[in-house]
């Protein structure tokens, strides 16, 4: 009953297939990447498998988001995004049109804690008064074979003809020059991906690279940075994330440009003169951080980081680790890496 129903604020990586609009948790996230070419799926398998493909050495099922919300299918595109997302045991890899970002919403439960307003019960679906379709129980949603969305209506939704003729979308079975071209990009991806990750190194010291943003020192971990270059011409991009300058081009490679201040909530007092950027890859996601001048090259004690500082109040930020001597804001690269928002597309 309604006089039971609770809410509780959950952090939710919000995505959408076609017309539909769907969330998953957060926690339940390992990373988001851009769609590569699977591998084809074995004849027996379920309609929502779509193939597999090699993540640094693992082999991932590729679950397609539009099967199981009742949507026409189609080959994937480049825009595409793939949501490596727990699924009890195993890792899937979830195929949606697009992410866009993550966000904190109230959810209803019940006196018990469990979710309400299963769609349909037992799918492992609540769908909330706003039409948004959250997956609470991965496994429960595969298990069930999918759902039937309100907004899937098959006279409302155009086909994605997997030919790549007749829709307007190129796909990956295009016959022509653009279809090829899109067969070879997401190849290349799907080739990058599968090559295995240097193994990481028990230390209680990491070399980093310290600069300067407006009145305040950084530390970022060298291990993520490819190289400083000077900032160069900046092209703005619409719709993208207020933290997001623009794109340049470095080295044939277009990659977004993170602005700090925004992200970090910086006050804007100070002098500051972005005429550096740090370009950091972790061989699969690059992209480049603003910076007024670098100041050098040291190591820092990870025991010595503190979340705790009485000049640094930013202790609850995700995409900070904490502080060292100095002050030093040490930056955490993991955490901007697993942002999808940082993602600006080729296309």
């Amino acid at each position: 009953m309604l006089d039971h129903c609770v809410m509780t604020m959950a952090q939710l990586l919000l995505f959408s297939v076609g017309p539909v609009s769907g969330a998953i948790p957060l926690e339940e996230i390992v990373r988001v990447i851009r769609m590569v070419r699977p591998k084809k799926r074995k004849a027996n398998s379920p309609p929502w498998n779509a193939g597999t493909f090699n993540l640094h050495g693992r082999t991932l099922p590729v679950v397609s988001m539009r099967s199981l919300f009742g949507l026409n299918d189609a080959g994937p595109g480049l825009t595409d995004m793939l949501i490596i997302a727990r699924a009890g045991s195993q890792d899937l890899a979830l195929w949606v049109d697009t992410t866009s970002g993550v966000h904190e919403i109230p959810l209803p439960r019940d006196a018990k804690g469990m979710p309400r307003q299963a769609f349909p019960e037992g799918s492992g679906v609540l769908k909330t008064a706003e039409g948004l379709l959250v997956i609470y129980d991965l496994p429960g949603l595969i298990a069930s074979g999918g759902i039937v969305a309100d907004s899937a209506d098959d006279n409302q939704v155009p086909s994605r003809d997997i030919t790549g003729q007749g829709n307007g979308r190129k796909t990956l079975a295009g016959p022509d020059e653009e279809g090829e071209r899109i067969n070879a990009v997401l190849a290349e991806r799907a080739a990058k991906i599968a090559r295995p990750e240097e193994p990481l190194t028990e230390t209680n010291t990491v070399e980093v690279l310290k600069f300067r943003l407006a009145y305040r020192e950084y530390a970022i971990e060298m291990q993520n940075i490819r190289e400083v270059i000077l900032t160069g011409e900046i092209t703005m991009v619409p719709g993208t994330p207020a933290f997001i300058s623009g794109i340049c081009v470095v080295r044939g490679e277009i990659i977004s440009l993170v602005d700090l201040r925004v992200l970090l909530a910086i006050p804007e007092t100070g002098l500051t003169d972005l005429n550096r950027v740090i370009v950091l890859t972790d061989r699969t996601l690059t992209f480049g951080i603003l910076a007024d001048h670098i100041t050098g090259i040291g190591t820092i004690e990870l025991d010595h980081i503190s979340t705790e500082h009485p000049d640094v109040p930013i202790s609850a930020d995700r995409y900070v680790k904490g502080v060292t001597e100095g002050p030093l804001v040490v930056i955490d690269t993991r955490a901007l890496f697993s942002d999808p928002s940082m993602i600006i597309d080729e296309a």
